[in-house]
């Protein structure tokens, strides 16, 4: 408890300094938001496994939103060269001052949210019965769903990708339509959850083993659509959970020191492969380069999101016309309803077109068409950020709250661990969303509770499992 205390006692005392002088010497907030940044991943790594949801957070965030503007400084290839001062550097100085400035409440926000929680201190996890007969038919029922849903899920990333091959990877966003039914879209999207129930069970290495197989397939198999997102998102995923079985399991390791080695040892190659599958799905030229070379253009190449809160900044008074786009995503649901197309009443705009752009929810399509008008009608965007949508609808303070909201998630998901089955699965299908979202949209997380389709099938899974334990 002491160490703890200590940690977050002198990490606290440095972030204040550091943002009394954020403020005051304003040449240097490019250089103050980076050690900001340095000083909260070393609070990470003093107690890692405790703070590795933290810490990948921090990893996204800066891959995400700093790279473009910190990697410059320090290395030189000739994928940077050719970028000039970049994307994000061609900024006025009032916009970069502004980008910066985000950043560092994005930061120190976070870190406040995750400081004011108190963390777990034993070596060993103290997590609910995971061996009653309820929570081993939910392993079960959830396996076998699993399992059939993954189905389901590869015939959608077949046809993508097959519609990718004969159209190129940008039509995809701007022509494609799929021609398979609506159920099999929604059994499809019933995969990721219902996966993450049954590691909430908290399965044996040996029986987990085959549903992980079967998970990162599937997560490789989705390269073929040009994507890069879920198969990164998985790995991510992936490194964290088997970090939290060591403290379930710790008689049965599921990460030992020998595969931390070699996957340090092989993501330098992993993240150059994913740099020169842009230029696959590109169709573009791509000089000769060695793998350290490939690996820092990856994390110098991710640095666009940055743009997206600059983009924001500079077209506030566009922007300013009522709509909310940190919540987008549940209003565009929401208008399209099915009551509301039973009334004739229903709103739904397809994305990458004007009308999505104009008038729906989606930060991500408005900045497009304003940006890149015709590239963003061809199926070129920009993406979105959880910083430029909360900083829009609730400025700088909400921007701070939302921030400490995600900290307060991140040191609580071992609570919900604690605490049963189904806090631990709502903590593992909302985990990857707020880890993407400096990327991704800020409310995107809370989506699991909105979903009738997850809901309803959790809700039948717990009911044949306590019928089933009854008898």
């Amino acid at each position: 408890m002491l160490s703890i205390a200590r940690d977050k006692f002198g990490t606290s005392t440095i972030l204040l300094a550091l943002l009394v002088l954020f403020f005051i010497v304003p040449e240097w907030q490019a250089a103050i938001t980076f050690i900001m940044w340095i000083v909260v991943v070393c609070f990470c790594l003093l107690r890692v496994k405790e703070r590795l949801l933290f810490l990948l957070f921090q990893a996204t965030l800066f891959t995400f939103l700093m790279t473009r503007l910190i990697l410059p400084d320090f290395f030189q290839t000739g994928y940077i060269a050719d970028d000039a001062d970049g994307t994000i550097r061609m900024f006025d100085i009032e916009t970069l001052r502004f980008i910066y400035t985000t950043l560092v409440i994005s930061i120190f926000g976070s870190y406040l949210g995750f400081a004011m929680k108190p963390e777990i201190e034993d070596e060993k996890l103290l997590i609910y019965d995971n061996n009653t007969p309820y929570v081993l038919s939910i392993r079960r029922i959830s396996k076998i769903l699993s399992y059939g849903c993954s189905l389901f899920f590869i015939i959608i990333i077949l046809e993508k990708s097959i519609f990718v091959i004969n159209n190129g990877y940008f039509a995809l966003y701007a022509d494609f339509e799929s021609h398979l039914p609506s159920i099999v879209h929604k059994l499809s999207a019933l995969y990721t959850p219902l996966f993450y129930l049954f590691l909430a069970t908290f399965p044996s290495r040996k029986e987990a083993r085959l549903p992980i197989i079967v998970y990162l397939t599937i997560a490789t198999l989705s390269l073929t659509t040009g994507s890069r997102t879920v198969f990164m998102l998985a790995l991510v995923f992936m490194l964290f959970y088997y970090s939290v079985r060591n403290f379930v399991t710790p008689e049965e390791p599921w990460l030992s020191r020998k595969a931390i080695i070699v996957m340090i040892s092989i993501a330098p190659f992993i993240l150059a492969g994913m740099f020169v599958i842009d230029f696959i799905r590109g169709d573009k030229e791509m000089e000769e380069a060695g793998v350290w070379d490939l690996f820092v253009n990856f994390f110098y190449q991710q640095g666009t999101s940055a743009r997206v809160i600059g983009l924001t900044y500079e077209m506030q008074d566009i922007l300013d016309d009522g709509r909310i786009f940190s919540f987008g995503q549940f209003i565009d649901n929401f208008n399209k309803n099915f009551i509301f197309k039973l009334m004739g009443n229903a709103v739904e705009y397809r994305p990458q077109t004007e009308e999505m752009a104009l008038y729906g929810h989606s930060l991500a399509n408005t900045l497009s068409y304003l940006e890149m008008h015709r590239s963003f009608l061809s199926g070129v965007g920009l993406g979105s950020s959880y910083i430029a949508e909360v900083w829009h609808d609730f400025g700088y303070i909400g921007l701070l709250l939302w921030n400490m909201m995600y900290g307060v998630i991140f040191a609580r998901f071992y609570h919900w661990v604690r605490k049963g089955l189904w806090p631990c699965a709502f903590g593992l299908i909302m985990i990857p969303e707020i880890i993407y979202s400096p990327r991704g949209q800020a409310s995107a997380f809370l989506y699991v509770f909105f979903s009738v389709s997850i809901l309803l099938s959790f809700f039948i899974i717990h009911a044949i499992a306590k019928r089933y334990t009854k008898q």
